[in-house]
């Protein structure tokens, strides 16, 4: 603002003093008033020196002004930014109760403010999550654990033999903390989008019959119909990883069939329009409040009503990075609780041929 000042000042005093003499001078031959040279010489005196005083006066009042407009502007806008450096440094430290109201001052500001709202709510979700995390999986870890070594005392004291049974048991329990471990590593990648892909063109109608042959003998086991509703005459080709589509699918099965009861029906169904390829997934299980169908997908989240379905809430998070990675997107939907839900992935179809 100084800046602005200083040169308005310098740019009114040069042509005051360079221009501003000879039209004064014209009009006044122009008007036929007789010049004096001794009179000239004290009008123009007289002129510049009343243009500079002016000048000089207009520049401090000006200065003054500007002054007293720069530091009412610099505070106010210091004022919402300082605070805001504030919540940061506090979400830094690991206080996400952290909030910065609008100071109104504009759409830049407020966008700032509403980001760092919104960085302190998800640091919060996830630091609760993380918590939940980690009671989740001394849980998870504590019955194998405990199992492991109750069965390995056991076979020591001699109260059980070392036989096929005690070995089965061992086996299985293992079997589960490496799949638990496997589930980590598979979010650990999934979040770094660190896949290898094989894409290839093939047809995803036969990729789901597939499916559902390996899942059949589970869906009979808990006595849940598995039903298919896509046209099998039709081929749907898409541009893909067989084998990273098929773990899609089985992962969306194996979710249905979770929260799926007895006697309940799940049903699959391929169809395209030509630009999109789509694979719905439908069950009347347990379903889940309209409002958590993006919650579901975060690592380590489930429904609200699900705190007591098996598994470890990270199947959905690596579905939705594998079919991120394929250029695809997945979806879920439900009416409601208890009214079953709808996971749908949306794939770029293949040109026939």
């Amino acid at each position: 603002m100084a800046l602005v000042v200083l040169a308005g000042a310098g740019t009114l005093m040069v042509v005051s003093l360079v221009v501003a003499p000879s039209v004064f001078f014209r009009h006044m031959e122009q008007a036929g008033i007789a010049q004096d040279p001794n009179v000239t010489t004290h009008v123009a005196d007289g002129f510049a020196l009343a243009t500079v005083v002016s000048t000089v006066v207009g520049v401090i009042i000006a200065g003054a002004v500007a002054a007293g407009m720069a530091v009412l502007v610099a505070r106010r806008i210091a004022t919402p930014i300082s605070t805001t450096a504030q919540a940061a440094s506090r979400l830094a430290s690991g206080d996400y109760a952290a909030h910065v109201d609008d100071p109104r001052m504009g759409p830049e500001l407020a966008e700032l403010t509403a980001s760092v709202n919104a960085l302190a709510e998800r640091l919060e979700d996830t630091e609760q999550a993380r918590i939940e995390l980690m009671a989740d999986l001394a849980h998870q870890l504590r019955t194998p654990i405990a199992s492991i070594n109750a069965t390995v005392e056991a076979i020591a004291d001699e109260i059980i033999p070392a036989d096929a049974n005690a070995l089965t048991t061992l086996t299985d329990n293992a079997v589960r903390l490496t799949r638990l471990v496997d589930d980590l590593a598979l979010v650990s990648r999934a979040e770094e989008r660190a896949f290898v892909l094989h894409v290839q063109t093939v047809d995803l109608v036969a990729l789901a019959q597939a499916a559902q042959e390996r899942a059949r003998s589970r869906f009979e086991a808990k006595g849940i119909q598995l039903s298919d509703s896509t046209d099998q005459a039709r081929s749907v080709l898409v541009r893909v990883d067989p084998d990273r589509i098929g773990e899609v699918i089985d992962q969306l099965l194996d979710n249905a069939l979770q929260h799926t009861s007895a006697e309940g029906i799940v049903t699959m169904r391929v169809d395209t329009d030509g630009v999109v390829a789509s694979l719905a997934v439908t069950d009347t299980g347990d379903g889940f409040h309209p409002d958590e169908s993006a919650a579901i997908f975060e690592r380590f989240r489930r429904a609200s009503n699900a705190v007591d379905a098996p598994g470890r809430g990270v199947g959905l998070t690596i579905v939705r990075a594998l079919v991120a990675a394929q250029q695809g997107t997945i979806s879920g939907s439900s009416p409601g609780v208890g009214r079953g839900a709808t996971f749908t992935v949306a794939l770029p179809a293949a040109i026939n041929g």
